[in-house]
């Protein structure tokens, strides 16, 4: 492990200190290069299990997490990090640096407590506004306070922790009688979907960031925790004037929601009769 650090000074401000995770040494070298030159102090892991041991030895402002590695890979890693971070009430924001291309990668990346992705190559100009975001200590602390929210209570083991909702949890809360709620949430999401895609074509960031956040607040409360992070982060798209972002975050979501719904049709705790609206085109 090789801490790196830059001769860039900032005024009054301490340099921000950035985990990159990553096995390859040409992207080490590239990412490093870039990460100095935003005036960034660097500590460097070749894997997932380094990485846990450099944050149990110390902290971070944010770390960039490759996903695929030997020993232990990022997805394995965010979560060690996640339950040792849980137990030390600390919470450092994780970029996910991907080159995966598969449907769902992007839940995945949520699902394990990531908080955001980026796509190899990196991108010099994605990079900088993913940092400028994360490195700001609102963010993180509303991350914190989703995970907190978040958080499997320990005695239900019972579901996978892949499953989209925990229904044991949710019957625990609201009692048996899910029905109604469910297919409720089945309907309006697919028409905030629909909304969301039409806010996106005309590029109308206000009704994008409303529909955005209704979701999210719908989602959390059914417990689709991957739907509620993404709509979350389809909200800051809509503020940053993103469309990118938006139109892949709403693919993401889409793709998020398919398993909700799938998994509750299955379920005998909702019937077949909700109605199913389409949303893709």
């Amino acid at each position: 492990m090789n801490e790196i650090k830059t001769n860039e000074t900032r005024p009054n401000e301490e340099k921000k200190r950035v985990l990159l995770v990553e096995d390859n040494i040409v992207n080490q070298k590239v990412a490093v290069l870039l990460l100095q030159q935003f005036g960034l102090d660097v500590v460097v892991a070749e894997n997932g299990l380094l990485a846990l041991q450099s944050v149990q030895k110390d902290t971070y402002d944010v770390i960039l997490m490759d996903c695929q590695m030997p020993e232990m890979d990022g997805f394995e890693a965010t979560k060690a990090i996640r339950r040792y971070e849980a137990l030390q009430n600390r919470y450092t924001p994780i970029i996910a640096v991907t080159a995966l291309a598969m449907v769902g990668d992007q839940e995945r990346c949520i699902a394990v407590g990531m908080d955001d992705y980026i796509s190899k190559p990196i991108d010099r100009y994605v990079l900088n506004i993913k940092l400028n975001h994360w490195l700001q200590k609102e963010f993180v602390l509303r991350n914190q306070e989703l995970a907190r929210k978040y958080a499997q209570p320990s005695g239900l083991q019972s579901e996978s922790e892949y499953d989209p909702v925990n229904l044991t949890e949710l019957r625990d809360y609201y009692g048996e009688d899910l029905n109604d709620v469910l297919k409720t949430f089945i309907e309006s999401t697919s028409n905030y979907i629909l909304s969301i895609k039409q806010s996106i074509s005309e590029h109308d960031h206000e009704s994008l960031a409303r529909y955005a956040h209704e979701l999210k607040g719908s989602s959390a409360s059914v417990g689709a925790k991957q739907m509620a992070k993404l709509a979350l982060y389809l909200e800051r798209a809509a503020g940053l004037r993103d469309w990118k972002e938006a139109k892949d975050t709403t693919e993401a979501l889409i793709n998020s929601f398919d398993s909700v719904r799938a998994f509750l049709e299955k379920s005998p705790t909702l019937s077949s009769e909700a109605v199913i609206l389409p949303i893709r085109d």
